[in-house]
């Protein structure tokens, strides 16, 4: 057994989280939060993990990559030496940690990386902007809570062929829709770049918690933050406000919920965040894979899927986002 006892990311929400690949025989990659200690078993590349939660039993040779999460306990050399040996890359992050710890195994001439595949799609402008074109066609979905579904810019959106099309005709459906938001909000006349506002600053704020969170997801699969494909600069974590974008209403709502309950403007940020936060553990039901999982694994899905389609596991890129279960099959 590669465990030794079962999980379910529903009932044991703080739990370690396991995602396997969807070909036959691949490797599993390893979410650990909060690590205790690490000790070695008898059992050749088997070791004993404590965390905060619990403790479970891993092979090396199944485990594609680690990634501990919060402050890290113990950590022995010798550990570190048997990831080498099993080539496996280990990722220390926290949501407030700019900068990831990498303990990366020496290249291969020969090893075909994320890295490589991520680039090349990137640099081939049909698969980039067919990759943008998804991305902020979930986006503009989105938008109807405030303004009028956007049919017209979403047949606009399948027949865009550039990244700066495909940026015109979101530009075109945000200055609508912020437009609509702050009037809703109660503050008419400002400006989404204003960044003096509390309401803005607030949207910032849970936008930057977000970001952690996606960065941990990207860093875990192994995807190069820095190189995205709807927003062009390499100078800072493009690729996770590439992935952020479906589900930025999620941030728009805390905001909007924070607004209406605070009386002071100097709460909107703590409140907007509690929100945020709460919605992120909601149950819904995604579609697309016919399964019931909190909302904060829909962000998970969405870097899962990007990591399916430039692997070449899925022919088209499919986004999970939640919705209502039809009845039948």
């Amino acid at each position: 057994m590669f465990f030794d006892m079962e999980i379910n990311e529903l009932s044991h929400p703080d739990s370690i989280w396991v995602y396997k690949g969807s070909r036959r025989g691949e490797k599993v990659s390893i979410w650990i939060p909060y690590l205790h200690e690490i000790k070695k078993e008898k059992a050749k590349n088997t070791y004993l993990v404590s965390y905060r939660g619990g403790e479970f039993s891993m092979d090396l040779s199944k485990v594609d990559c680690i990634m501990v999460y919060g402050p890290v306990g113990n950590l022995p050399v010798s550990f570190l030496d048997a990831l080498g040996n099993n080539r496996i890359p280990l990722l220390i992050h926290r949501r407030n940690l700019a900068n990831p710890y990498y303990f990366l195994p020496a290249r291969r001439a020969d090893e075909k990386d994320m890295l490589t595949r991520q680039v090349l799609c990137r640099e081939n402008q049909v698969k980039r902007a067919y990759i943008a074109r998804t991305i902020i066609r979930e986006r503009i979905k989105t938008l109807s809570a405030f303004i009028p579904p956007q049919n017209g810019a979403l047949i606009k959106l399948n027949g865009s062929r550039s990244i700066p099309q495909i940026r015109s005709i979101e530009a075109q459906c945000a200055k609508e829709y912020w437009k609509s938001y702050y009037v809703k909000c109660g503050f008419s006349g400002i400006s989404r770049r204003d960044n003096e506002r509390p309401v803005n600053q607030a949207l910032n704020a849970c936008s930057v918690f977000m970001a952690g969170i996606f960065l941990r997801w990207a860093l875990l699969h192994r995807l190069a933050p820095t190189h995205g494909f709807l927003h062009e600069p390499s100078s800072y974590i493009a690729l996770i406000y590439d992935l952020m974008e479906p589900v930025r209403w999620w941030m728009e709502a805390a905001v909007f919920e924070a607004v209406s309950q605070a009386t002071d403007e100097k709460k909107y940020t703590p409140y907007a965040l509690e929100n945020l936060k709460k919605m992120m553990d909601v149950v819904v039901y995604v579609p697309v894979t016919r399964q019931t999982v909190r909302r904060k694994s829909v962000a998970h899905g969405l870097v899962l899927a990007l990591r399916a389609y430039l692997m070449g596991d899925m022919r088209r890129l499919v986004l999970p986002a939640e919705g209502k279960q039809e009845a039948g099959r």
